[in-house]
């Protein structure tokens, strides 16, 4: 889990990109975090793992590769993050320097402004689907994404493969990497990133949400949280990290919608019926979001 420089922007493996460079010791201490969703929630154990890599897993995963495998698998993963690097620098600024009610408009002719975003939009209506095994949620969540893009259902199997999906679970450059491979969300969105929320706050975390769900061509964020009863009540259980799908906002309201893939009926005959379209509160959605150890999402 190391750092890089990619023109203004910080890098760091497995991480994404990053507002502030992580010292050797929080990179440690992330690499070795137990993947664990009992902590300070009702005493409760953690019931399923659903599917998310933890951070330990993909640091054993890269480093049990041989030597060239590993060194391709990292260029691979700095080569999207170049691509995305202009996606970065903009995601860092945005909110930095905004002037207050109280500054005077600058000399000469004024700035066009952007059309307004409306107050709630939610795309891929329909699409939504339910993990098949505990630890698919990353196939599954890939395989409603994909499903909106070309209205074709490929198999969660077929995308496990394609994901390097393992009982370890998937990781979230693996799905960063096939929405740019695979579908022409990228093309909406421009190249799909790694990005860490850690030193963003909620009202960020919102903000961008309604400008990647409601510009002028919309396109799915890929959620990566701490499947935690406090964040989701719907849930009768804790559960591991997770990946969701962004695919709406409601700004009255302050919720972000999700496609829940996974069912914990399914899996559990004591648990609840979880699947399915929902609205979040954002404040939450972004707690379960730092939660998770990573710390990340991917649009």
């Amino acid at each position: 889990m190391r750092c890089f420089k990619l023109d203004e922007e910080n890098y760091c493996l497995g991480l994404g990109f990053v507002d502030q460079v992580p010292t050797g010791a929080e990179l440690s201490a992330t690499a070795t975090t137990p993947d664990v969703g009992a902590t300070g929630d009702t005493g409760v154990e953690q019931d399923i793992a659903t599917g998310d890599q933890s951070p330990a897993a993909f640091v054993a995963e890269r480093a049990a590769m041989p030597k060239d495998q590993r060194v391709a698998a990292e260029l691979e993963e700095l080569q999207t993050a170049w691509d995305g690097r202009d996606k970065a620098r903009a995601l860092r600024l945005l909110g930095v320097g905004e002037p207050t009610r109280t500054t005077p408009p600058p000399p000469g002719p004024p700035t066009p402004l952007k059309p307004a975003l409306p107050s709630s939009s939610y795309i891929m209506k329909g699409y939504q689907t339910s993990q098949e095994k505990g630890y698919w949620c990353g196939p599954a969540t890939f395989q409603s994404i994909d499903w909106a893009d070309d209205k074709q259902q490929d198999t969660q199997a077929s995308w496990a493969k394609d994901l390097g999906s393992t009982s370890s679970g998937t990781a979230i450059s693996a799905m960063v990497k096939q929405t740019n491979l695979k579908t022409k969300w990228d093309i909406a969105a421009g190249t799909y990133i790694v990005q860490n929320v850690g030193h963003w706050d909620t009202k960020k975390f919102f903000t961008v949400h309604q400008n990647h769900l409601a510009d002028a061509a919309p396109a799915p964020v890929i959620e990566h949280v701490q499947l935690l009863k406090r964040y989701f009540p719907y849930l009768a259980f804790n559960h591991s990290g997770h990946y969701q799908v962004g695919r709406g906002y409601d700004t009255k309201n302050g919720t972000i919608g999700i496609f829940e893939v996974f069912n914990e009926r399914r899996f559990n005959s004591r648990g609840n019926v979880t699947n399915g379209p929902k609205n979040i509160p954002a404040s939450a959605l972004f707690n379960a979001t730092l939660a998770n150890s990573f710390k990340n999402i991917g649009l």
